[in-house]
């Protein structure tokens, strides 16, 4: 190959620092991601033991769906539509500011300012349908946005990962930013609504007050990032894909190995949502404590996890990365399976073990942040190596019908245990039977992943 070629063919390493200020775009859309994940709910259906009237009714239709899962269904599923068709358009793009980079400019604004929205309701003060209608039209313009921000950057992690090692590195910044945006959502969010609510003010205006001061912080990351990569430098080249959206969803749907990966996380997915919807209701009623006590839950499985991050970037270089996400998975199923008979009666003795429990996520968490964008980049650089093209955004925009659909049926479900067996003190079930289902569902995926071919995708990429 001539000194010509070799240079066509070639892209310059994307520096350490850049792979960081790259990777805060994880910080930026995890805390208003997180925002709405946990305390919209919350937001709009708090416990009875807060004193607080519901905005929007409890009532189910058809015996499963209500307002708030529907709600909740309806983002999800808007989010999943946009996925393949902002995927298909950024793998078209020709834009001279990059095909990646022009998506993250136009979404940014409209990602934070809709955070924002979904937590000012028409009717503030009491129970209303139109409140629901409102969560509804602003959870979908939110997930859209959200699609229009993350799928470009999560392709670009592949792109600017050239190899599998460089590829975990930077998913593990992404992870680590990811980590430290959940402990401000779920450490550093309850206090400052606590010292605002301290000072006399109403409850819910402190929180409309906190996440305002959130949404901007993410604003101005959201657009950092963009600093810190030039695709025509820093990416390899590649063939932008002339498909249709419809064939390349096709395509990459008919790469097996992608569809056996897309069904572990399906099952992975399910599971962390019930986890993320239920741990401020954990707090309150399993381990009957104030709200606030969610910092503590969250505290011990971010650090945990926060500390477990070189043995996982180690490991998962070591003996691959399957083997390290099954682990994750039966850790989380094992943990969980032992806390759903404890929460029914919680004697200090059963709390330790609650709360070692929760510890031992932390090593799951980290696993499955780290290591499952870097094997979707894996399958979608082994794609190219096969046919040329260049369809990375499509390989993570393709997951999201499924995976939304999969989100918004945890939401839905949730919400559903709710409802129909209980979420306060008095009555708990509803929400002991919420860890009962991610035990369940853990164990699932575990078996799911057993059967991904993660030696036959390395042999393409080889």
């Amino acid at each position: 190959m001539n000194k010509k070629t070799m240079q066509k063919n070639s892209a310059a390493v994307l520096p350490l620092l850049n792979q960081i200020g790259y990777s805060l775009g994880s910080l930026a859309f995890t805390l208003l991601e997180r925002l709405i994940i946990l305390y919209a709910v919350f937001f709009f259906l708090p416990p009875k033991e807060l004193g607080l009237p519901n905005l929007i009714p409890e009532k189910s239709y058809f015996g499963v769906i209500t307002i708030a899962g529907a709600a909740l269904l309806l983002g999800r599923i808007l989010d999943g539509l946009a996925d393949p068709v902002i995927a298909s358009l950024s793998d078209n793009s020709r834009s001279p500011l990059g095909r990646r980079k022009v998506f993250l400019l136009y979404s940014g604004l409209p990602l934070a300012l809709t955070t924002f929205l979904i937590f000012t309701p028409p009717q503030p003060a009491r129970e209303s349908l139109s409140n629901g209608l409102w969560l509804a039209l602003m959870m979908g313009l939110f997930y859209i946005a959200f699609t229009a921000y993350v799928n470009p950057f999560l392709a670009l992690m592949s792109e600017l990962g050239q190899t599998t090692r460089l590829r975990i590195n930077i998913s593990t910044y992404m992870a680590l930013f990811g980590l430290l945006g959940m402990v401000c959502i779920t450490v550093l969010f309850p206090q400052i609504t606590a010292y605002l609510v301290n000072t006399g003010m109403d409850i819910r205006r402190s929180y409309q007050i906190a996440v305002g001061g959130f949404t901007i912080f993410s604003a101005v990351l959201l657009y950092l990032v963009t600093l810190f990569f030039d695709e025509k430098k820093h990416c390899l080249p590649g063939k932008p894909s002339r498909l249709a959206v419809l064939e390349s969803f096709t395509r990459t749907f008919a790469v097996r190995p992608f569809r056996i990966f897309l069904l572990g996380e399906i099952f992975l997915q399910f599971a962390l949502n019930i986890v993320t919807l239920g741990l401020l209701y954990y707090a309150v009623v399993i381990f009957r404590q104030p709200q606030s006590y969610m910092t503590v839950l969250a505290g011990l499985t971010i650090g945990v996890a926060l500390l477990s991050f070189p043995l996982v970037n180690l490991l998962s270089k070591k003996i691959g990365k399957k083997k390290v996400i099954m682990g994750g998975l039966l850790i989380l199923a094992a943990a969980t399976a032992v806390i759903y008979p404890l929460s029914f009666d919680m004697t200090p003795v059963a709390r330790s073990i609650s709360l070692a429990a929760i510890a031992l996520c932390g090593l799951p968490l980290a696993i499955l942040s780290i290591l499952i964008n870097p094997t979707v980049g894996d399958l979608a650089r082994a794609e190219q190596a096969r046919t040329g093209e260049s369809r990375e955004a499509m390989f993570f925009g393709a997951r999201a019908i499924p995976l939304k659909a999969t989100i918004a049926l945890a939401g839905v479900t949730f919400t559903y245990l709710l409802s129909a067996f209980g979420k306060d003190i008095a009555n708990p079930l509803g929400v002991q039977l919420s860890i009962l289902v991610v035990a369940v569902v853990s164990l699932a995926g575990f078996i799911a992943f057993s059967f991904y071919p993660e030696k036959e995708v390395q042999k393409w990429l080889e």
